[in-house]
């Protein structure tokens, strides 16, 4: 998958999934998934969340418009990570 895959740098460990997927990453945090940092990669932010043994069937989810959120929770997710890319 081009937007995200399974990495194990310093500060995700073994345990990190990292996505620069502004939308993903939303969805990940709307479903309870950790956020564990948030590196510059050049101009582009990158996402590590804690990985879960079924993230790849979430992500799957996400993409195949089969996931199910609350919009007013996705709403105001997309605007906390907002936030925080800005003061990152």
């Amino acid at each position: 998958m081009s937007s995200g895959q399974a990495k194990y740098g310093a500060a995700a460990r073994k345990d990190g999934f990292e996505t620069r997927d502004f939308y993903l990453a939303c969805f990940l945090r709307c479903t309870g998934y950790e956020l564990l940092d948030l590196r510059a990669e050049g101009r582009r932010k990158v996402f590590v969340f804690r990985d879960r043994p079924g993230r790849r069937d979430d992500v799957l989810s996400f993409y195949g418009d089969g996931a199910t959120v609350t919009p007013l929770a996705f709403s105001t997710t997309i605007k906390d990570m907002k936030a925080l890319l800005h003061n990152a």
